[in-house]
């Protein structure tokens, strides 16, 4: 397992993200590129995603996101499904048991494929056994479709009842991600250029950045990168 270096002193405080979201892609390629099995490839990938929440916490960051896994992930082979949710139900509850802060599962399960009970039951414990911390939100990505996330909000936003007669909640009240931070920060690894679908309507004003490493090669020096060149972007959200 690689260790994460500190966090380096250049990175100013003042210029750390309230939410930074990742999108842990390349976990088979990873592997495929260094002889080992997919199950490896996804065991290592797992042991970043905690190192990497681990330095979001050091920095101070408020909010974490990593998507793990869409919907239509689930409907690649039994097997490869069965060794994924092995890998997720570890990665939940070690998870669960260091986390400062509450962990959020977003997910958008459509029914047409299996999930498998254990790892349902994994969700909902690292949901429920730290629902009531108070440091780093962490959000895990799992069975999530943004499109989804919102067509949900949308219809509930619709159906709500009004109150006292004031207009009904906005769409961003029904949103999964509802009480955080948008990501002001959105990191893909393994070199594509795209979102594949994650936090579609919450992106809307956040940096992109795009890292040709798999993710179970990302380092803190690549974070911090990542930060650097975020810290250089100037957002004026349309003033």
């Amino acid at each position: 397992m690689q260790t994460l270096p500190a966090p380096a002193p250049a990175v100013d405080r003042l210029d750390v993200p309230r939410h930074i979201g990742f999108i842990a892609d390349g976990n088979r390629r990873w592997a495929k590129a260094h002889g080992t099995t997919v199950e490896q490839g996804f065991r290592q990938g797992a042991a970043v995603v905690h190192q990497v929440l681990e330095h979001c916490r050091t920095l101070g960051v408020e909010t974490a996101s990593v998507f793990l896994m869409s919907d239509r992930n689930f409907g690649r082979s039994e097997a490869e499904v069965e060794v994924l949710a092995d890998v997720l139900v570890d990665l939940l509850d070690t998870e669960a048991a260091a986390s400062t802060g509450p962990i959020r599962v977003l997910s958008h399960f459509s029914g047409n494929y299996p999930v498998p009970a254990r790892l349902l039951a994994a969700m909902d414990r690292a949901e429920g056994s730290t629902r009531k911390r108070s440091g780093m939100t962490v959000c895990l990505g799992i069975g999530y479709d943004g499109r989804a996330d919102v067509r949900q909000a949308v219809a509930r936003a619709m159906n709500a009842p009004d109150y006292d007669g004031r207009r009904t909640l906005p769409v961003d009240y029904f949103l999964s991600t509802w009480g955080l931070p948008n990501p002001d920060l959105i990191i893909r690894t393994s070199g594509e250029r795209r979102l594949s679908g994650f936090l579609l309507y919450q992106a809307a004003d956040a940096t992109l950045h795009f890292e040709d490493r798999y993710w179970p090669a990302y380092d803190g020096q690549a974070l911090e990168e990542a930060l650097a060149v975020h810290a250089e972007q100037r957002r004026t959200f349309g003033r």
